[in-house]
């Protein structure tokens, strides 16, 4: 393993990305505290405000996420993360200053947080396409797990200071390093320049947008297995949104210590997450999605003991166990599409992917608040938690995904 992840190293362009993702992430790990809070301290607000900010992030973000694929093919992967990363950075630095100066308010807010969800439409399919691009097919769950491993240790260390920063100094400070790590982030992913997934010839420039559309449904939707887990996913995403946007944060307002206790959970879940990705780079399960699917349980587990709620450390290794899951299918399914699906392909299907995976979330974000108000946070969690068990075990009924493989397909090995 040593030797794979040094040669993985050498690759000049695998280095510069592998950074921006843990800058990057340092600031991600900071801003599920520091928004929820933040928000939570303006005078009048409550658990619907909430539900408002981080829905206005997430429904742009679905909408426009098919956009962003045939973006992502047309006009470069590097560039467009690159530049989406860079506009983001500032959208993100007007609300932390707008907190810094005590002049937020959720009407702007959620005007940021649509601009933000419509950038990050575009960045997602552009980052799930970038790999391919710069290291070999060999090493490519290598490259995808060192590269969440790097990810889950910028958003533990962000987890870690910030319930201490949100505590100490506000919300608004917190909220302004993501800011800057996104900035940052952008020029190191944008100086790559990596080649468009497409080929740039005349047929090429010919093709419409709606027929690039077509062809990258025709690669998704026929594979049934990548259908199954994306629409039971879309239901569990649903639950999990709500949960850490906003009935985690209530919940540990209203039955633990706050802020400090929530970095905690979330410190422990970046750990997770690491140890997820560790154990990614050197397994090679010969039925990766069978593996993928059977440990997501873990964040129905860890809604229910938020409920009770159970002692701080058991909650922090229910977050624990749920990062190891999220992260370790991430890995590995993110590895199967890279396997079995076209290159030239990969960011349309990957927009495919996302918006079927998140097409629901904004109705979790949405409903969080109103569910939270109606029977309680308690109850809400037992809700949810039950619901995230119930969706994430459907796909194990399927027998290509019990069954599928790992390495290529006899078809996508002949392209």
């Amino acid at each position: 393993m040593f030797r794979e992840l040094t040669e993985l190293w050498q690759i000049r362009q695998f280095r510069r990305l592998f950074t921006a993702r843990v800058i990057s992430n340092i600031g991600n790990g900071m801003t599920p505290i520091a928004l929820a809070f933040g928000v939570l301290s303006l005078k009048g607000a409550d658990a619907g405000s909430l539900s408002y900010v981080t829905t206005a992030q997430m429904v742009p973000l679905v909408l426009f996420l098919i956009v962003g694929g045939v973006a992502a093919d047309r006009f470069g992967r590097s560039q467009l993360v690159g530049i989406t990363d860079i506009i983001g950075g500032v959208v993100v630095a007007i609300s932390a200053i707008a907190f810094l100066t005590h002049h937020a308010s959720i009407p702007l807010l959620c005007v940021n947080g649509f601009i933000f969800g419509v950038l990050n439409a575009l960045w997602y399919p552009a980052f799930s396409g970038l790999m391919p691009l710069i290291v070999p097919e060999a090493q490519l769950q290598s490259a995808n797990s060192l590269l969440g491993v790097g990810a889950n240790l910028g958003f533990t260390l962000g987890a870690s200071v910030a319930g201490i920063i949100v505590s100490s100094a506000g919300s608004g400070w917190a909220i302004l390093c993501d800011a800057l790590s996104f900035i940052v982030a952008g020029f190191l992913v944008f100086a790559l320049h990596l080649p468009k997934g497409m080929d740039n010839d005349s047929t090429t420039e010919r093709v419409t947008i709606f027929q690039q559309l077509r062809e990258g449904w025709f690669e998704f939707s026929s594979r049934r297995w990548i259908v199954i887990v994306v629409v039971c996913y879309a239901f569990y995403n649903m639950a999990f949104e709500g949960f850490l946007g906003v009935l985690a944060p209530v919940q540990s307002k209203e039955a633990l210590h706050g802020a400090t206790d929530l970095g905690y959970m979330m410190l422990a879940f970046g750990v997770g997450g690491v140890l997820g990705m560790g154990v990614a780079i050197k397994w090679r399960p010969t039925h990766p999605l069978l593996i993928a699917v059977a440990i997501l349980p873990a964040a129905g587990i860890w809604m229910l003991s938020l409920a009770v709620p159970l002692p701080l450390l058991v909650l922090m290794l229910a977050a624990c166990a749920t990062g190891i899951s999220m992260d370790l299918f991430y890995a590995l399914w993110l590895t199967a599409l890279h396997m079995h699906v076209p290159q030239d392909a990969l960011s349309r299907v990957g927009s495919y992917d996302a918006f079927g995976s998140l097409v629901f979330a904004p109705v979790g974000l949405f409903l969080a608040g109103p569910l939270t108000h109606l029977i309680g946070a308690k109850s809400a969690l037992l809700s949810v938690g039950v619901f995230a068990l119930a969706t994430c075990l459907i796909p194990l009924l399927s027998h290509e995904v019990r069954t599928l493989k790992s390495g290529p397909s006899p078809a996508h090995q002949q392209e």
